[in-house]
């Protein structure tokens, strides 16, 4: 929130969740995810950070927007280092293409999976889950 005072933040924690991971990688995780979700949400929207074991017991952390959504058929393309979906949106929201491949290789390194939702006018939803 001090950082970018534009959007509400939500932190929605459903428990007390402790990895072993490293701390520099999972904090660039996080900031990436949520750098995109504030590029391509309009000012004054949410942005909700949440904290989870899901049904298998797995610890997650999912990043979730309110913003523009994702097209379809950009999104198994999207990790790839180097894509950008739209050159306009990628001329007004500036960046190199990097971030979410950064993303991919800090979470396998840590043998975890993205799972990713969205739908275009209504949001997206990246959620990271890491081995029990």
């Amino acid at each position: 929130e001090m950082i970018d005072p534009d959007h509400e933040y939500i932190l929605d924690i459903k428990e007390n969740i402790n990895i072993n991971a490293d701390v520099s990688m999972m904090k660039q995780t996080a900031r990436i995810l949520c750098d995109n979700a504030k590029k391509y949400t309009p000012k004054g929207n949410t942005i909700t950070l949440r904290v989870l074991h899901n049904e298998e017991g797995e610890c997650c952390f999912e990043v979730q927007d309110t913003g523009i959504g994702i097209d379809e058929k950009d999104i198994p393309r999207i990790f790839d280092r180097f894509y950008r979906s739209d050159p306009a949106r990628s001329r007004e929201t500036g960046g190199t293409g990097l971030g979410l491949s950064i993303v991919k290789h800090a979470v396998q390194y840590h043998h975890g999976s993205i799972d990713l939702k969205s739908t275009p006018g209504e949001g997206t939803t990246i959620k990271v889950t890491f081995p029990k």
